[in-house]
């Protein structure tokens, strides 16, 4: 009898790591950065060594340490559950660091707007043969400059803001001493106002705001994943989408239980039992669980749960698969239980 295969986790931003994540789960997001010869590179961090910054390379200088975007949306493991299975890339565009030099350096100003409008333009022309759902994409950006590069530029698609304002480089503790000031003084009420203002699909949504002893440091109303926060939520959200960051699989349930979607780090197909109590489903959006179905998961743990999710995988259509009266029916079920401002022919 041969060993049990332990599941990798691949490296972040890869191929591997985003075919992995749009088929085992509801959606993935990824990071871009621009290369010298203007090709979008999947690649998170600002540099790959020390003093070596993405944006002062080609793209086959960095071969070895990233993937294009443009390897990606070859992939048709990727590209067709995007555009056909109601999955949901969310985009995030990344700043140069100012050392190295491009987008305006230390000056940023008018040139970080064009080095911005630059990947924007780029981005559309590789994804628009795709002629994706416009409920399937979300782009954002901590850069304060993101939108005004977007509006520039007449970009097409859903997009919103990363705050509070966390400066995409230096030394973790400095990156959060310098977004304190913005998280104090936006409740996420208020951040929710100023996203649907610039007419923004969604709010990216600091999980700082929701759990934990931070969450009542702002200035305004607060919110929470239990007892009156989460009221407070959910009567403030109306049903307005909110993507949250990080997620831990510590408040995965509850995240879920408010409504919310979580974009967790946490891929691996092993994890069946959660933290915070209950059996991970992966897919709730995708391949939405009816009650019944919930109700076969709840009280297993272990094996039993493993076997169970097999199962349900295999029986359980996917949202695509459904016909307009089974939507019909969990759509009221989740206007009703999250309180969402919106009518049911409006969500069909």
């Amino acid at each position: 009898m041969g060993e049990r295969m332990v599941w990798e986790q691949p490296r972040e931003n890869s191929l591997t790591a985003h075919i992995h994540g749009i088929t085992h789960l509801d959606g993935v997001e990824l990071d871009l950065r621009l290369t010298t010869d203007d090709e979008l590179m999947l690649h998170h961090d600002d540099s790959f060594a020390r003093g070596c910054y993405v944006e002062n390379y080609s793209a086959s200088e960095l071969n070895e340490y990233a993937d294009t975007f443009s390897a990606l949306l070859a992939k048709s493991e990727f590209t067709e559950p995007w555009q056909h299975e109601g999955k949901c890339v969310c985009i995030e565009l990344k700043s140069p660091h100012p050392s190295s030099g491009k987008g305006g350096g230390w000056f940023a100003g008018t040139k970080r707007v064009n080095h911005l409008a630059k990947m924007l333009d780029l981005v559309r022309e590789a994804v628009s043969p795709f002629e994706l759902p416009l409920t399937s994409v979300v782009f954002y950006s901590f850069d304060p400059r993101f939108l005004k590069a977007a509006k520039m530029v007449d970009f097409p698609y859903p997009r919103a803001r990363l705050m509070p304002y966390l400066r995409e480089w230096g030394p973790t503790r400095l990156k959060k001493a310098v977004a304190t000031p913005s998280f104090i003084a936006n409740s996420l009420p208020r951040l929710m106002r100023k996203h649907q203002s610039w007419g923004a699909p969604m709010i990216p949504c600091a999980s700082q705001y929701l759990h934990g002893p931070s969450r009542r440091l702002v200035t305004g109303t607060t919110v929470g994943l239990e007892g009156k926060g989460l009221e407070r939520l959910t009567r403030t959200r109306k049903g307005f989408p909110a993507f949250v960051w990080p997620a831990p699989t510590a408040i995965e349930s509850k995240l879920l239980g408010a409504g919310l979607t979580a974009i967790t780090d946490s891929t691996s197909p092993e994890i069946i039992d959660l933290p915070c109590g209950g059996t991970r489903w992966a897919r709730p959006a995708t391949q939405p669980l009816s009650h019944d179905n919930s109700a076969q998961l709840s009280g297993l743990s272990g094996t039993s749960a493993k076997e169970k999710i097999a199962e349900l995988t295999k029986d359980v259509p996917r949202w695509h698969e459904l016909d307009d009266d089974d939507r019909r029916e969990l759509l009221d079920g989740w206007r009703k239980r999250w309180q969402w401002g919106r009518s049911l022919d409006e969500l069909c």
